[in-house]
Formats: C-alpha cells, sequence, structure tokens
C-alpha cells in the first residue's frame, strides 16, 4: 500500500531512487570506458574516428531494461561522456549539446526497436534484420547527419567535424560489434545462457588462432599476392566460435579481430594497406563491417538452431512424462477393474453357481440336465472371468515374483489351446524392482498376444536375460511376420511397449521378415542389484 500512495502521490517508492541512482553511475562509468577504448582506437594521422563504442553500449542498455530505468540511463550515459570530455580538455558546450541529441536518437531506435521485435535477443533473421536496418543503418546515418549540420553551430572536435559518412561509418560498427553481444549476454533465453557452456578447449584454440592470424598479417600482409587468402583468413575462426558460442562469442571474435585490423592499419601493417591513409582506414571499417554482419547471421543460425533442438527436447520431455502419467492411469485403472471383476462379479457368479446346484436337487429329472449345463456355463463364465481379472492385474507379479507370473502366463496360453511357448528365466530376475518387473510382464503380455493374434506362430521362445546391470527380454515367434518399415506402420500395442521400456531409460528393437517370424528385443539398464 505504501508504494501505491507514494506513486499516486507523484513520488518514487522507497528503494526506486537508490535503484535508479545506481543505474545512472554504472552507466555514467561504463560510457566513459567505451568512449576511452574508442578514443584509444582513435587515428591520429588523419585524426578520423575508426569504431564508436559508447553509443551502441546505451542502446544496449536501453533495449535490455523497463521503461522507467531509461531516463537514469540516459542522463548517467550523457554525465559520463560529459566527464570525460572535459577530462581530456574538449570543448564542453559542443560535446554536451552532440551527447543530447545523440542520447535522443539512441532512445528513439531503442523505442521503435522495442516495438516492433518481440524479444531482446537477436537469435533468429528477422530480429536481426529488424536490429541491423534499424540500429546498425538508420540510426547511424541519423547520427552522422545531426552531428554534420551541428558542426556549424557548435564547437565540436576535429574528428567530429568530418563529413557525415565517417561519423556514421564508424557508429555503424560498433552497433553490429557491441550491442548484439551485449542483448544476447544479458537475454535470459539465450541459447549460451542456458547450454553448457564451451570446455576451456575453446577458448585456447581461440586465442592461438587469434595469435597466428597477427602474425600473419603482421608479417605477410605486404605481400599483394596473398592479401585475398589473409582477408579470408578469420573465417575459419568465425564460424568455430559462432558454433560455439553463438553470438556472443562471434561479436567478441570480430571485435578483437577488428581491433587487431585496426591497430596494424593505423602503423602501416597488413593486408588492409592503401596507398592514400584514408583510404585504408575506410577498407579496415568496411572489411569489419561485412565480416560482422555475415557472422552475425551465421551465428542467429545456430543460435535458433539450438533453440529450436532445445524445445524439441523440452516437448519430448513433457510429452514423455504425460506417457508415463497414462501409463500408471492405466496400471491403476486396470488394478480397480480387476478388483471389481473378481471381488464383485466373480462372487457373485459363484452365489449364482450355488443356487444352481441348490436348484438342481429340487427340479425333476428331466429339467436336470438343463440345469447342470447352465452350472457348467456359468463355472466357465467366472473361470473366463478370473483369467480376464489376472490379465488386467497379475497379483501374482506382486505375490509370487517375475518368475512365476510369466510362467503362469505362458501356462495359462498353452491350456488355451495356444502354441508351444518356451520360457528361459535369469535366476536374478527376483531382484529386479517393482517397476522394471511390471514392465517386464506388460512387454511379454503384449508380445505373445500379437504372436497368438497376428502371427499364426506355433512355437514362441520368451528368453529373459541379465548382465552387465542390464535387462533383456527376448519375445521370438515362427510366424509369418510383417513389413517393419515403409509401408508398415505400428500399432498402440507397440507403441505402448516402446513408451514403457523409453520410461525406464531402455530400448526397444524390433526386427520381422514376411514369412521368417518376428522377434522383439528390449533393453532395460539397471542399477547396481548385486552380481547378474
Amino acid at each position: 500500500m505504501h508504494g501505491a500512495e507514494g506513486i499516486i502521490a507523484g513520488k518514487a517508492p522507497i528503494g526506486a531512487l537508490p535503484q535508479h541512482l545506481t543505474r545512472g553511475i554504472g552507466a555514467g562509468l561504463a560510457a566513459m570506458a567505451a568512449q576511452w577504448l574508442s578514443l584509444a582506437l582513435w587515428d591520429h594521422a588523419l585524426d578520423f574516428q575508426v569504431i564508436w563504442l559508447s553509443g551502441p553500449l546505451l542502446l544496449a542498455l536501453l533495449l535490455c531494461s523497463p521503461y522507467k530505468y531509461w531516463m537514469a540511463y540516459g542522463v548517467g550515459w550523457i554525465l559520463g561522456m560529459l566527464s570525460l570530455s572535459l577530462l581530456m580538455g574538449l570543448p564542453a558546450k559542443g560535446i554536451a549539446t552532440i551527447n543530447l541529441a545523440v542520447a535522443l536518437l539512441i532512445t528513439l531506435a531503442a523505442w521503435t526497436l522495442s516495438h516492433l521485435r518481440r524479444e531482446q535477443a537477436t537469435g533468429n533473421f528477422l530480429q536481426l534484420l529488424l536490429f541491423l536496418v534499424v540500429a546498425v543503418v538508420a540510426l547511424p546515418i541519423a547520427t552522422g547527419v545531426v552531428i554534420s549540420a551541428m558542426s556549424s553551430l557548435v564547437e565540436l572536435p576535429s574528428w567530429l567535424s568530418r563529413e557525415w559518412w565517417h561519423v556514421g561509418l564508424a557508429d555503424s560498427l560498433g552497433y553490429v560489434l557491441l550491442t548484439p553481444a551485449i542483448l544476447s549476454l544479458l537475454n535470459p533465453g539465450s541459447s549460451l545462457r542456458r547450454d553448457t557452456l564451451p570446455g576451456w578447449n575453446m577458448p585456447l584454440i581461440t586465442v592461438a588462432a587469434l595469435v597466428l592470424l597477427w602474425l600473419a598479417w603482421r608479417e605477410l600482409g605486404g605481400i599483394a599476392t596473398i592479401r585475398p587468402l589473409l582477408l579470408l583468413a578469420p573465417v575459419p575462426l568465425a564460424l568455430f566460435v559462432a558454433l560455439r558460442a553463438q553470438v556472443v562469442g562471434a561479436c567478441v571474435v570480430n571485435l578483437v579481430v577488428g581491433l587487431m585490423a585496426i591497430e596494424l592499419s593505423l602503423s602501416h601493417q597488413g593486408p588492409f594497406v592503401q596507398p592514400e591513409s584514408e583510404f585504408t582506414t575506410i577498407s579496415v571499417q568496411l572489411w569489419m563491417l561485412a565480416v560482422s554482419i555475415a557472422s552475425l547471421y551465421l551465428a542467429a543460425l545456430v543460435e535458433q538452431r539450438r533453440t529450436t533442438q532445445r524445445d524439441l527436447m523440452v516437448t519430448s520431455t513433457e510429452v514423455r512424462e504425460l506417457a508415463g502419467r497414462l501409463i500408471v492411469a492405466q496400471e491403476e485403472e486396470r488394478a480397480r477393474i480387476a478388483r471389481d471383476l473378481h471381488d464383485d462379479i466373480n462372487q457373485r457368479l459363484a452365489v449364482a453357481s450355488i443356487r444352481l446346484s441348490a436348484l438342481r436337487r429340487k427340479v425333476d429329472d428331466c429339467n436336470k440336465q438343463d440345469v447342470s449345463q447352465l452350472q457348467s456355463d456359468l463355472i466357465a463364465l467366472s473361470e473366463d472371468v478370473r483369467h480376464l481379472s489376472h490379465d488386467l492385474h497379475p497379483s501374482m507379479l506382486t505375490q509370487t515374483g517375475l518368475t512365476a507370473a510369466l510362467a503362469g502366463m505362458c501356462q495359462n496360453l498353452r491350456r488355451r489351446g495356444g502354441p508351444s511357448i518356451e520360457l528361459l528365466v535369469s535366476p536374478h530376475a527376483k531382484d529386479l524392482p517393482e517397476d522394471v518387473a511390471l514392465c517386464l510382464y506388460r512387454v511379454t503380455q503384449e508380445g505373445l498376444g500379437n504372436a497368438l493374434r497376428h502371427a499364426d506362430a506355433q512355437r514362441i521362445e520368451v528368453a529373459l536375460q541379465m548382465a552387465h546391470h542390464q535387462v533383456q527380454l527376448t519375445i521370438t515367434d515362427n510366424g509369418k511376420g510383417f513389413v517393419t518399415e515403409g509401408e508398415g506402420r505400428r500399432g498402440l500395442g507397440l507403441m505402448s511397449i516402446d513408451e514403457r521400456t523409453k520410461l525406464l531409460g531402455g530400448s526397444c528393437r524390433l526386427q520381422s521378415t514376411l514369412g521368417k517370424g518376428t522377434e522383439l528385443c528390449i533393453r532395460i539398464p539397471l542399477e547396481a542389484l548385486g552380481p547378474a
């Protein structure tokens, strides 16, 4: 209630001011550091700004934060830029005016992007395209035009008084190198933050490749015949980093490679050196811009595929959990129906049989035969109900164990005029957990049922073996077989077998050939159960 009253009264809630102040100070210090790095990469010979990093930093902060903090970030950024300008002896009035105008343009771009995009990341092609159009093309052009127009009105440093496209190119390079990395790093849904971080070998390989690239550019950059090859040398590294570290890694490596190219070019070394110094700096900027955009698209493709794979895995896990709950619910319902059949229906049939036996003694001799036949039919019906109850919920499985339950199942099928069934069970089957034993029983029940109903098998072999901390169940018949691939389709029974096996971390293999029978084999891993 206190916070609501403060908002109604027009005052900031308690704790809001320290948060705004902290964010503003942090933005100011970060802007000073980014601007200092930008000026450190300044082409002193031509008084030329190569890359601008403080503006891209502000854009990333705005896109990653709620609207209520935008004012704090903007004011802190302007004060940080102004403080660094005063320390360096730059014209304060002109710098303050330019920073205010640029901050407004960046805020407008951030507002546009926040309304056009569904999320802050640049992890897919559409989001990346919108970012490139607004932040890498439109915003630098607008910034360059505004600064060029204001250079005649206020006093500015000479490197800000050049043609608008010089300023825009330096700004564009900063936006394509720094902002996507910060957005991807701070985005909670980023693939890099959800996946396992790359191992130690990835940064080691990257550093070694960067060192080799530096040496190759410095020592061989003056050879005209291999300059095209040297310009393509960073491409394998960019592919490797984009595949392993997505957008963040691609931006960091591109920034490092770009800094190497700038430093070598400023000292007139490397493959970018042109007859005229101004063209050398421009060629480095254009090359960095092209490589960075291509790397971003590759990283976005990788991140999009990683996100899709992760979503599919989550969906598969949810479906598997749902299948597990359905199987548990099915077993519970089977147990309930089995109890009803055994405790209610079968008991009522038994009472009816007893009454028929008493009635037979009262009827005359000509009707006794009919009553006896009716009693026999009722007893047979009671036996069928008992078998049905047992099939629905094998009480023998919990009372006498898996071996006896499987033996009872095979014996009942033989009594009903079924095929010859050979059962081989490992003596260690008694040590199996209840869920594993129930799965093996249900798989055997389904496998034997399929062999009887569809295969017309005359001989069936059921083998249960345990070895190397796993249990293997194999059901083989000499029936007519069926097509397992191509036009063949799995029925609900086989799908149930597969789901039951996978829920326990096992695997299912089905082999069948027309006219040569069928083999069903499942393997389920086990915890330590002692020697098998």
